[in-house]
């Protein structure tokens, strides 16, 4: 299945009515910012598309973030494990950081489907959970660099700013690392939804669940994977984050779920089950993305970012239920 091609007419539209009323869009920094935005949308956007393709949802995919990159900071920062490591304490924290964000997502997905519960309530839980242990976990304050008296502070604070940092603001010729890991995630879970056995089960388990088990579909197995892959892909997204923002930040993510969400119904993704694809999504986040970037450059407040999120979230969804109701 291929994205609607309504969307990709209305990102053509909105790309070059940006380029023509304002000249900053069309430099090469401008792209890059862009470029670097949408990376992290469209990963956190991906995973939203599995969780929503199979009528669920998932609000704490910005509470991961925060957590995650607070745990990665702190590994990569930590004194004994810079001692101990030099410089590969960035694989470790690397590999924390994910294993946290797979930790989160397999919980969510476990208390969905060995607990019975709504998906909208444990992950509204998860949320506020979620944020809380990253407030916990660094009593409400960044995990960055450190003063110059501290142990091993140049070394700590090397690999944080010049390695570390390579993740989410470095380049392969004018192109960011962070779209290039965004482009792979995209095309690998293309191919997984649209042409896997597993990809098959979540369309099937979201068009109608009771039609999935009399099938022997494995409902439950396949719901914990979702929720763990959008809880990877969520952590993904928080490290190249946290080395955008050079520090772990507990606050880091807060709203993005909103953004996730609008990409994912933008994209063409229905809140209902069943349809939808990760292009359309991708393209969705790009959407958002050069929407909120164009508001920025013409000097519009944050406040109506969120508002013409907000807007664009309901319009998808009505015209999603329009849609329904039609074909019913």
């Amino acid at each position: 299945m291929g994205p609607n091609t309504g969307i990709t007419i209305v990102l053509l539209v909105i790309l070059v009515g940006l380029a023509i009323t304002t000249p900053t869009f069309r430099q090469l920094d401008s792209f890059q910012n862009l470029a670097q935005q949408v990376s992290i949308y469209s990963i956190i956007g991906v995973g939203m598309t599995f969780v929503i393709i199979t009528a669920g949802i998932d609000l704490s995919v910005g509470s991961i973030q925060g957590l995650v990159g607070v745990i990665t900071a702190g590994i990569l920062m930590s004194p004994s494990v810079v001692q101990r490591f030099g410089s590969g304490a960035m694989v470790l924290a690397v590999v924390g950081g994910i294993g946290a964000g797979l930790a989160a997502g397999f919980f969510n997905g476990l208390a969905i489907t060995k607990l019975r519960m709504q998906p909208f309530i444990v992950t509204l839980a998860t949320m506020w959970a979620f944020r809380g242990f990253a407030e916990v976990l660094t009593n409400g304050s960044p995990i960055g660099t450190v003063p110059p008296d501290h142990p091993l502070a140049a070394v700590r604070n090397n690999i944080l700013q010049n390695q570390f940092t390579m993740i989410g603001m470095g380049y392969i010729g004018p192109i960011p690392i962070s779209a290039f890991i965004a482009l792979l995630i995209i095309v690998a879970a293309h191919i997984v939804l649209s042409r896997s056995l597993f990809g098959r089960h979540v369309y099937v388990v979201g068009a109608n669940r009771e039609a999935a088990r009399l099938a022997g579909i494995n409902v439950e197995r396949t719901l914990l994977w979702v929720y763990t892959i959008s809880g990877l892909l969520s952590a993904l997204a928080a490290i190249i984050l946290m080395s955008k923002l050079v520090s772990g930040q507990p606050t880091a993510g807060q709203g993005y779920e909103l953004y996730a969400i609008a990409a994912v119904v933008v994209g063409g993704v229905s809140l209902f089950g069943g349809t939808g694809n990760i292009i359309g999504s991708a393209i969705g986040a790009l959407i958002i993305a050069t929407i909120n970037m164009g508001l920025d450059l013409h000097g519009i407040s944050a406040f109506w970012q969120q508002i013409v999120t907000g807007g664009l979230i309901l319009f998808a969804v009505l015209i999603d239920e329009t849609v329904r109701r039609r074909k019913n």
